[in-house]
This record gives structure tokens, sequence and C-alpha cells, in this order.
């Protein structure tokens, strides 16, 4: 299965199979078919990890960016793992920690709060926090109560003795505002993750689900199963989310020293599956209606594969939840 599954990109693993050949896998060997996927995106991991220590300077802060739902969280914490089996240990810092809280943020043209832009975190305090990891490897991070959507005003000290290796995730993660003030060096690099590829169909021009669909298909999954939100509110907030990435996302994504795909080219016959059930809840009449429809009719092709078949250390465990790490 291997050979016609898997094409290398230069810098980063892209699958090469479409709708038919998805759904051939998943009903001939669907265990096998999500292993071999979990096994490949693992691997890519642990080659980043080497090649991060392998590095001419000692790394010690690592900036992980990518969109929403590409998987950022799980996989900090996956190289972390990788990283400390090859004997150096991490810290995982969320930026989500250094929002300044929703009575402080700037609005929307509509008056909502603006979460997406980067003038929504402590910009100050990010580039404070780096400096202090880069140069005396310990540093004092803020916490955020996401409950009352705002900072606790308490601390957590971090420390990079031992050799650890700072890793900061977060959408704005390679924003230069954090960093242009920090002299360019080894001891700081970039991770770009998104899912970097749609799938395709035969007979069907373009992609069939692009990329930004799997992602929100991930996305109507977490939020209505842990975020209480309805797929009338994903929906109508995610070309937000695709604005403020545009602006706030897409520039700097070249920037990084390496570049991670997060597809799972599985992942469309669990998350798929679904998320229809829950396009389903959207009523006749609602201004989100005919999309769901429309995503419900493409998304109900695809092969369903038993939840079970996922292993809990899978990045898609951030999403249909039952996974071994906390979030």
């Amino acid at each position: 299965m291997n050979d016609s599954m898997i094409n290398l990109g230069n810098s980063y693993r892209r699958y090469a199979l479409t709708v038919d050949k998805i759904n051939e896998f998943a009903k001939l060997d669907p265990v096998q078919f999500v292993l071999e996927a979990e096994h490949a995106y693992r691997a890519d991991i642990r080659s980043i990890a080497r090649r991060i220590l392998d590095s001419g300077e000692k790394c010690r802060v690592v900036m992980l960016a990518g969109p929403s739902a590409s998987g950022k969280t799980t996989t900090a914490k996956m190289l972390g793992e990788e990283l400390e089996a090859l004997g150096s240990c991490a810290e995982i810092i969320s930026m989500d920690n250094f929002y300044l809280g929703e009575a402080n943020v700037p609005r929307t043209p509509q008056g909502r709060p603006d979460f997406e832009c980067v003038e929504a975190l402590n910009i100050p305090e990010i580039e404070r926090s780096i400096k202090e990891l880069l140069r005396c490897g310990e540093s004092d991070i803020p916490t955020f109560n996401f409950a009352k959507s705002e900072p606790t005003g308490k601390t957590i000290h971090i420390s990079l003795k031992g050799g650890k290796i700072a890793i900061i995730e977060g959408i704005h993660a390679l924003n230069p505002i954090f960093t242009e003030h920090i002299e360019s060096t080894g001891a700081l690099k970039k991770i770009y993750i998104s899912v970097k590829q749609g799938i395709h169909k035969s007979g069907v021009k373009g992609y069939f689900l692009t990329a930004c669909e799997l992602r929100l298909l991930r996305r109507l999954v977490r939020d209505y199963k842990f975020r209480g939100s309805t797929a009338e509110h994903t929906i109508g907030m995610w070309s937000d989310v695709l604005n403020g990435e545009k602006k706030y996302i897409v520039p700097f994504k070249y920037s990084g020293d390496i570049t991670i795909n997060s597809i799972h080219i599985y992942e469309p016959c669990i998350t798929a599956s679904e998320a229809v059930d829950i396009l389903r809840k959207v009523t006749p009449g609602h201004e989100e209606y005919a999309y769901a429809q429309d995503l419900i009719g493409r998304a109900s092709v695809f092969e369903p594969i038993s939840e079970s078949c996922v292993p809990e250390d899978s990045l898609l465990r951030e999403f249909i939840g039952k996974g071994k790490y906390k979030y």
C-alpha cells in the first residue's frame, strides 16, 4: 500500500490519494490504512526533532505556527516527546496564555472581539519571554483564564536548564513582530504546520474537499463536542477565521525553517461522518443551510472508519477526543 499512497514533497510529506483510493483502502484494511498514515506522521516529527538537534548552534526555542485546526498543539507535544527520546526534554508554551482578554482585544467592524488579530496578544510580553529564554534559558510566562477570558495575573516559571528546548506554539508564532528585535540566531527555529493539500475526486475539477474544508471538518467536530458550538456558529465564523489567516498567518508561512503537512489522509473517513450528523442540525432557512447541505453531500461520500481505529496519540484525537494528551 505504501508505494501507491505516498509522494514526498520538497519539505513535507504529500499524499497522492483520491476519494476513490481513500475509500478503497478504508474498505480493504481500515486498521492498516490508519496505522500507515499515523506512522508516517510520527516519522516526520521524529525526523524534525533530529534536524533541530543536529543543527550547528544549540537550539533553545522553537516557534511553531499554523492556522486554526492545523494540529499545532498535538504536534508540539509529539515533537516534545521525540526530542526527549533523543535526549533533550522540551517545555511547551502556548501563545494563548498571552491573550489580553476579551475586554482589551481589538474589535471587528461588526463590533465583535477580534481574537484572530496579532494585537489580541500581549506583544511586548511575548517578545520579552523569547528574549529571556534565548539569553538566559528561563522566563516567567503569564497564564490565562479561558472561562473568564482574561489574564489570571499569575505566571509560571519556565527553565531550560539541562538542555531543554522551549516549543512556543500559536497561530501567530511566525509573525516577525515578536522577533524583529532579536538578533538572528540558530538557537531559534521556526516551523509552519497546516493541512497542505485537499482531496481530489475522479471527474471533479479542482479539489473535491479543499485543505481549508478538511480543517473546517476538524473544527466542526471539536467545537461541537468540546466547546458547545453549533454548526451554524462554526460555519458562520469560519470566513472571519480565514480572513484573519490571510492577513496574519499566510504572509509569514514561508519564513519557517520547516514545513509540516498535518493531513492524515484517512481523516475524512473519521471527521466527515461525525461532521455530517452535526451539519444536519442546521435548519432550513438558516443562512448557513445551503453550505451545510453542500458539505454534507461531499462529506457523505467517504467510507466511514470506526473511531476505535485511531490511536490515542493521534493528532486527530485533538478534534475527536479520547486521546492521551491533555489540552
